[in-house]
């Protein structure tokens, strides 16, 4: 492939990564799944304001002395410390493959969120497996 094409494809891409970036929407939802994640460990981030839910369905762990996980959520604050909003004690999503346990918060600023894993097992060194996580940005949820 010669220069000039290889300079034409390069362009073209960053052109419609940039338009998929600016065309995504001021609120997420998604679902994911976490397989033996630690204390520590981060979600990917999404887009949001005032109000968000996090689902963990069908939890399993290694290590620790209790079946929970605590969940933190975290606005990303660039070139500052990332903002904390408390976190959520999760236990029923550990009672069968189908039990969900949810935590939902209320009053965010706009801006880019994360779920942290801020305890696995009632401690620090325990491991996650999570089937299905899902985050739930809209209110309209009853």
């Amino acid at each position: 492939m010669n220069a000039n094409v290889k300079k034409t494809l390069t362009t073209a891409l960053g052109v419609t990564s940039a338009v998929l970036l600016a065309a995504a929407p001021a609120h997420a939802n998604w679902t994911s799944s976490i397989g033996s994640a630690g204390t520590g460990f981060e979600s990917r981030r999404w887009a949001d304001k005032s109000y968000s839910q996090i689902w963990f369905k069908g939890c399993t762990r290694q290590g620790g002395s209790e079946n929970s996980v605590d969940v933190g959520m975290w606005r990303d604050v660039s070139l500052q410390p990332d903002h904390f909003y408390g976190s959520k004690h999760f236990t029923a999503c550990f009672s069968s493959s189908t039990s969900n346990s949810m935590g939902e918060w209320n009053g965010l600023a706009d801006g880019s969120y994360y779920f942290k894993l801020e305890s696995v097992g009632g401690g620090k060194n325990g491991l996650l497996w999570v089937n299905t996580v899902t985050v739930d940005t809209t209110l309209a949820d009853s």
